[in-house]
């Protein structure tokens, strides 16, 4: 009979372990079934040892332990996994059980018994000193250099773990890389079906020789043992970030894991995070080829100043399109080129307010504001926080009067005009309205490149599905983005734009009514020197990443109530300075939102005092570490 100590694998368990009886075999890694109040949930099994060695363990147990009659064990991970999720949840304030449920993926957690591994892989013999490179250069030149590394790696003996932040990304990566070791080459997402997908893990495991393997992030659970680098592409995604607890950063796991293995680590990217490069200088990182901060294009590059363009309706008093966009657009149907216009919002305006008192339009539920969309009928307000749609034929809400006026641009407004101007043009759009799956956005994708003469609309979404040069790439409008208070806004412009400026083969246009913001004519220059220069030192001024760690806690409920919590939380925490503000949008699915921040100087986290109390919070409390927005 052995005591076996398991790591639950499921959220909302604050049990770090618990603890069995069983008289099967298993084996540290692999998982088990184990019974848990009135349900089985899956574990991992951490340690085990006979009962006649665990006595004094045994007699001192607080609770019943329980007995696994028929257990089943197989074969999931290694050892130096479990302890990089170990350490992982102690980053994230989180169980080791959450962190674990969030980095394996389910299918092959709900079918470990139909792994068989026809090869059990070895260890590399000579683990290496773990090394982490840096790449910033353009995706041409970063994707020559992955090749004749990846090669170099299969000389030595290792694999190679590719990971990327999306399935589209893979698809168009997996094409490039595998070329010559497509029999070497596997690829894993959630994509795929639970047959190929247990397919490919068997045949990775299986293989005797060194393996490229291109994922999202979650397939790190892999037991390869000769994995001896892990490339960590597009690293400046918001996508390796988890939207749900535990709030999991891929980036952040794949720094542990690399470490533990013994694996080099490269982070790669047209731009880098602003974190990333100032570590770099700090000698956290080395150069795997001389960083790149001058981004070069052969577009001709223009920057138009919408403020002094007159004209417009009474419906939207401001000009959309400018003269130069329309002149581009005539260029594209009369040489059958393709154009890529880049709008930063769904529906026809983002914004709707009263011209007499100033009042937002807001949603009834969440008072988010609304957005303005049309159809058939009649214009509409819709949320796209909590989707309430109601009739846009209303008074203002605070003076009764009619004279409500929309602002901005959205989709629909810029396909409205150009399908107006240029009606036998065709035009089509890639937003989560227009392509709310991922088969629909590859569809659109492929008409658009199948019909010469075609402009493609689209928000941040279609980028990801662009793979190919564009002859004409234009952004309708980025000002928006300017006006949320997040301290990532600047770079994560600056990344969007050069995003689209990349698939510019000959003109690259932006239009903006606030030409004063250094972004975007550091866009148009691909001056990323300079952008890094004015980030690094803004950051520094209010002690925000890389200067700090930041650990935003949220509570959601009734405003009242929320109050009083984090009155309750503030005196809990009072060493270390919280500053407590509502949520940019306060009201959410009819709950009100607070935040607490914590600022720790670098260095700082993970800090047992600090760990203890933020474990020990009632589960309300949401814990996001290093949180991609403050909103």
């Amino acid at each position: 009979m052995k005591l076996l100590e398991v790591i639950p694998i499921a959220r909302g368990i604050s049990a770090e372990t618990l603890t069995y009886f069983t008289a099967g075999e298993v084996s540290a890694g692999s998982i088990v079934k184990v019974p848990l109040r009135k349900k089985t949930i899956p574990a991992i099994v951490l340690s085990f040892q006979e009962v006649s060695e665990a006595k004094s363990s045994i007699k001192d147990s607080t609770y019943a332990i329980r007995k696994i009659k028929d257990i089943k064990s197989f074969e999931l991970t290694s050892p130096k996994f479990i302890e990089a999720s170990k350490e992982m949840a102690d980053y994230l304030a989180a169980s080791t059980g959450s962190a674990l449920n969030s980095i394996i993926p389910k299918n092959i957690l709900l079918n470990a018994d139909k792994l068989k591994i026809k090869m059990k892989i070895d260890a590399a013999k000579s683990p290496r000193p773990h090394e982490k490179f840096v790449l910033q250069a353009d995706d041409e030149e970063r994707y020559a250099n992955y090749r004749s590394f990846i090669r170099e790696e299969f000389a030595k003996g290792f694999s190679v773990f590719f990971c990327l932040p999306t399935i589209q990304d893979i698809k168009k990566i997996f094409e490039i890389l595998s070329k010559g070791i497509e029999q070497y080459s596997f690829i894993l997402h959630s994509g795929l079906s639970k047959k190929e997908i247990l397919e490919n893990w068997m045949k990775v495991l299986s293989e005797p020789h060194p393996v490229l393997i291109i994922a999202t992030g979650s397939y790190f659970s892999i037991p390869r043992g000769d994995i001896g680098a892990i490339i960590v592409d597009k690293e400046n995604s918001s996508s390796y970030k988890s939207q749900v607890r535990p709030y999991l950063d891929v980036r952040k796991f794949s720094e542990i894991l690399s470490d533990k293995i013994g694996a080099k680590l490269i982070f790669g990217d047209l731009l880098l995070r602003t974190e990333t490069i100032w570590r770099h200088g700090q000698g956290e990182f080395i150069e795997f080829s001389p960083l790149k901060f001058r981004s070069l294009s052969t577009a001709a590059q223009e920057i138009v100043d919408m403020k002094k363009i007159k004209g417009g309706t009474k419906e939207f008093p401001f000009r959309i399109i400018s003269d130069e966009l329309e002149q581009l657009v005539k260029i594209t149907q009369k040489n059958n080129e393709h154009m890529f216009i880049f709008v930063a919002r769904r529906g026809l305006s983002p914004t709707t307010l009263c011209n007499d008192c100033g009042t937002i339009v807001l949603c009834h539920f969440c008072k988010a504001p609304t957005v303005l969309h049309r159809s058939n009928k009649e214009n509409f307000f819709l949320c796209h926080r909590c989707g309430e749609r109601r009739s846009a034929l209303e008074k203002c809400a605070n003076c009764g009067g009619w004279n409500l006026t929309a602002l901005g641009i959205g989709m629909e407004k810029v396909y409205e005009e150009l399908s107006e101007k240029f009606p036998e043009i065709k035009i089509f759009k890639i937003d989560s309205d227009n392509s709310p799956t991922h088969k629909i956005a590859c569809q659109t994708i492929k008409k658009f490149y199948e019909s010469p003469g075609s402009i493609l609309l689209g928000t941040e979404m279609a980028l990801v599905y662009l793979s190919e040069k564009i002859a004409n790439a234009t952004v309708v409008s980025v000002d928006s983005f300017f006006s949320l208070p997040d301290f990532r806004i600047n770079e994560k412009v600056l990344n969007i734009l050069l995003k689209i400026r990349s698939f510019a083969a000959k003109n690259f246009l932006i239009q903006t009514r606030d030409s004063s913001q250094k972004v975007i004519e550091y866009a148009t220059k691909g001056n990323l020197a300079e952008f890094y220069r004015d980030e690094i030192n803004n950051r520094q001024s209010f002690e925000y990443p890389p200067f700090s760690n930041l650990i935003k806690i949220t509570v959601s409920g009734e405003k009242k109530k929320v109050a009083e919590e984090m009155d309750k939380l503030e005196k809990y925490f009072d060493a270390y300075h919280l500053a407590i503000f509502p949520a940019f949008t306060p009201y959410a699915n009819g709950k009100y939102s607070m935040h607490a921040l914590i600022k720790i100087p670098r260095g700082g986290w993970v800090d047992p005092a600090l760990l203890s109390k933020l474990k020990n919070l009632p589960p309300y409390f949401n814990i996001n570490v290093d949180p991609e927005s403050l909103l």
